[in-house]
C-alpha cells in the first residue's frame, strides 16, 4: 500500500522554486559553481591548501573547478580579485578537460599550462583576445596551483615561457593573405562553405566568428536595400557595427546565402563550435591564417579611403608617412594628416575596433 506523502510547505516550496530560477539565470561558470557548493555546508572538515587528504589536494570538492574557486579564496588576493582569479581558473580547468582530459589538480603540471598558455597566445594572433587578458588568464593559474602546492609550484610567464606579446606593435611586414594564396584555397579546402567564410572575411573585414555566425539571406537583402550590412552576431562584446558592401562582397553574399542551410553559415547538423574546430583543422593541414583575410581587407580599404598604398605595403617610416601622403596626393601636410586620421577612423569602426591604434596592426 503506497505511503502517505509528507505534506509539503508552499511557501517553502515557492522560496526553493524561486532559489533555482535565480540560479538558472546565473548562466556563466562561475557564478554556476558559487551556487553549486551549498550541498557542502554541512560537511564537519574542510580541506585547505596542500592538505592532500584525498582527490584535488584535499580541497573538499572532487570538481576541479569547484576545487580551485576554494582555493582562490586561500591565495590572499582582495575579494574582488579572488573571484576573477576563480573565474579564469574555471576557464583553464574546462580546457584542461576537453584537451587533455584532466579532472584533478594532482595531474596537473607545467607543461600543461605551456600548452594552455599556446592556445591562448593563438587567440591572440587572431585577434579573438587581448593580449593583456590572455596574460591574466596566465597569471591566475599560476596563483591558484600555486596556493595549491604551498609554493611549490614553477611559474610560467606568459610572455617570456608562452610567447604572448607584451603590447601591440607597428609590424614589419604584411600580414594579410596574397591574392595567389587566397586563389589556391579556393579549391584546395575541401568544404566549400569554408572557401565562402574566406571570401566573406576577405570582402567584409569579418572575424572569423563573424563570418560563421552571419545570416548571409538576411545580410544580403539589406546589401541589395542599403549597401551595407550590419554585424552583430558574434562580434566583440555583442557590439554592432555597419560595413559597406561592394560590388565583389555583395556576389560573395549572394554565393554565401545560396549555400546557407541554416540560421547562420554554420551547418544546419553541427553546433558553432564543431563547425569551428573542422575550419581550423583544414586551416592547420594547407596551411593558412583565417585573420590574413581581415589585414588583406583593411588595407585594401585603407587604399580606396586615401588613394595611396597602407604604409605597411611601402617602406615609407612612421616619421615620414605624412609627408609621403602629401607629396603623393599633391596636397599639404594638415590635409595628409586629416585625411590619414579619416581613414583609421572609418577602419576601426568596420573592423569593430574601439581604439584607432590598433588599426597599425592592419596596416602599418
Amino acid at each position: 500500500m503506497p505511503t502517505q506523502p509528507t505534506k509539503s510547505n508552499p511557501s517553502k516550496r515557492k522560496s526553493i522554486h524561486q532559489d533555482q530560477a535565480d540560479e538558472a539565470d546565473m548562466a556563466n561558470a562561475a557564478s554556476a559553481d558559487r551556487a553549486k557548493p551549498r550541498k557542502t555546508h554541512d560537511r564537519k572538515q574542510r580541506g585547505t591548501p596542500g592538505n592532500k587528504l584525498g582527490r584535488n589536494v584535499g580541497l573538499g570538492s572532487r570538481n576541479l573547478t569547484r576545487a580551485g574557486k576554494t582555493c582562490a579564496h586561500h591565495c590572499g588576493k582582495a575579494f574582488a580579485t579572488r573571484g576573477t582569479i576563480a573565474e579564469r581558473w574555471s576557464v583553464f580547468a574546462k580546457w584542461l578537460e576537453q584537451t587533455q582530459g584532466i579532472k584533478r589538480m594532482e595531474d596537473i603540471n607545467r607543461e600543461h599550462l605551456l600548452a594552455y598558455g599556446q592556445a591562448l597566445k593563438g587567440r591572440v594572433e587572431r585577434d579573438e583576445l587581448k593580449a593583456s587578458t590572455a596574460q591574466l588568464y596566465v597569471s591566475a593559474v599560476n596563483s591558484i596551483m600555486d596556493s595549491a602546492s604551498q609554493g611549490e609550484w614553477q611559474t610560467v610567464s606568459p610572455t617570456k615561457d608562452c610567447g604572448i606579446p607584451k603590447r601591440r606593435y607597428i609590424p614589419e611586414i604584411s600580414k594579410a593573405m596574397p591574392q595567389s594564396q587566397h586563389d589556391q584555397l579556393q579549391t584546395s579546402v575541401d568544404d566549400k562553405s569554408i572557401a565562402v567564410l574566406l571570401n566573406l572575411q576577405r570582402t567584409l573585414g569579418l572575424r572569423f566568428k563573424e563570418s560563421a555566425l552571419l545570416d548571409a539571406q538576411k545580410a544580403l537583402g539589406q546589401a541589395q536595400r542599403e549597401q551595407r550590412i550590419t554585424v552583430f552576431s558574434g562580434t566583440k562584446g555583442g557590439k554592432r557595427r555597419q560595413v559597406p558592401v561592394s560590388a565583389e562582397a555583395l556576389a560573395t553574399l549572394e554565393t554565401a546565402a545560396s549555400l546557407q542551410n541554416g540560421p547562420s553559415m554554420v551547418p544546419a547538423n553541427l553546433l558553432y563550435v564543431d563547425f569551428r574546430d573542422h575550419c581550423y583543422l583544414q586551416a592547420q593541414q594547407q596551411p593558412f591564417q583565417f585573420h590574413g583575410q581581415r589585414h588583406h581587407y583593411a588595407q585594401q580599404r585603407y587604399q580606396a579611403l586615401t588613394g595611396i598604398p597602407a604604409p605597411i605595403n611601402t617602406t615609407i617610416s612612421k616619421p615620414m608617412w605624412r609627408g609621403y601622403m602629401a607629396t603623393q596626393l599633391n596636397i599639404d601636410l594638415a590635409a595628409a594628416e586629416k585625411l590619414d586620421q579619416r581613414a583609421r577612423s572609418i577602419l576601426s569602426q568596420e573592423l569593430g575596433h574601439e581604439r584607432l591604434e590598433v588599426v597599425r596592426v592592419y596596416i602599418g
